[in-house]
């Protein structure tokens, strides 16, 4: 009876950990390369897109994830964490706004933004936690 239990247990586990990775692999990557070419979907600024969330997240689900999403906004901040550069875009709170994790391409670009700068970056955006994401981000006016 303890062997069908603990089968029954690292069967579960093993299930649970395969679809963790697999769901993470999926967050994290994208199906298309963004690049300053790549046809938009939708402009927007990342006010506009984090009332949406914050207003209905499931509609803005259906009209925002994953899809490749140009936004224009003031810079909050720009980290570095992981060998990733991430900016974080502000909205119309003090404390939310659009974290853009940006392509590895674009260190030259991201090393030139400062706070308080204008931008427009586009990426595909992921959804909405705490704040609005997206992945993969280029520059559009470096």
């Amino acid at each position: 009876m303890k062997n069908k239990k603990a089968g029954i247990v690292l069967a579960s586990t093993t299930v649970i950990t395969l679809l963790s990775i697999l769901g993470w692999h999926q967050w994290n990557t994208s199906t298309e390369k963004i690049t300053a070419d790549t046809h938009v979907e939708i402009k927007i600024s990342s006010a506009d897109l984090l009332a949406s969330f914050i207003e209905d997240e499931s509609k803005a689900n259906s009209d925002f994830v994953e899809r490749i999403i140009e936004v224009k906004g003031t810079v909050k901040e720009v980290t570095f964490l992981n060998n990733r550069y991430t900016v974080l875009l502000q909205g119309q709170g003090e404390y939310a706004c659009l974290i853009c994790d940006m392509d590895e391409d674009e260190i030259d670009q991201i090393n030139q933004v400062a706070v308080g700068d204008i931008i427009t970056l586009k990426g595909v955006c992921k959804g909405f936690l705490m704040d609005a994401i997206l992945l993969n981000c280029v520059l559009v006016n470096p």
